[in-house]
């Protein structure tokens, strides 16, 4: 699980990768995640504290060349020490986006969310990909997209996609 923590420690974004949706060689190589948006909770009367969602993508497919460019582009700005930016943009599915800009010691996080497939699910009304979208802005330090940057890396490496061990398929 990589999570994006804001300096105020109160909000974070989630991208939690959980299985590998396609190998590569029918449809371009993807991954299933979940992306959410939480803030801290506590509440004094219970004792109870601890992030609970604002907003959860349950199923969200990310391709392995978007996520690649991503985190290239992330440890470009975080090596270089200067500002700059990187943008996740699914090209498959459109539930999700993140950039983050800025640097080197604080960076603004915009996170997109598609409400669509929630929407749908609710009002029964389908829309245009992207026509409904949740946006949530906050800044984190540097220490903390390092940490997510590192985090991400290990989910990732978690689905390898190496080509001796993809199926050919069914022969034509």
């Amino acid at each position: 699980m990589a999570v994006l923590l804001n300096q105020a420690s109160n909000l974070r974004f989630r991208l939690e990768l959980s299985a590998r949706s396609s190998d590569g060689v029918r449809s371009p190589a993807a991954l299933q995640a979940e992306a959410a948006m939480e803030r801290y909770r506590h509440r004094p009367t219970t004792g109870e504290h601890g992030f609970v969602p604002v907003l959860r993508l349950p199923d969200v497919k990310v391709l392995d060349l978007d996520l690649i460019r991503f985190l290239e582009e992330l440890e470009a700005v975080l090596e270089a020490g200067q500002p700059g930016g990187a943008a996740l943009e699914p090209s498959a599915d459109a539930a999700l986006a993140l950039r983050v800009t800025g640097g080197p010691d604080a960076y603004q996080v915009e996170a997109g969310l598609d409400l669509r497939t929630l929407l749908e699910a609710v009002g029964g009304q389908s829309g245009e990909p992207g026509s409904d979208v949740a946006l949530f802005r906050f800044f984190a330090n540097s220490r903390a997209v390092v940490a997510f940057s590192a985090a991400l890396l290990e989910e990732f490496a978690r689905f390898p996609t190496d080509p001796s061990r993809v199926s050919p398929g069914e022969p034509g």
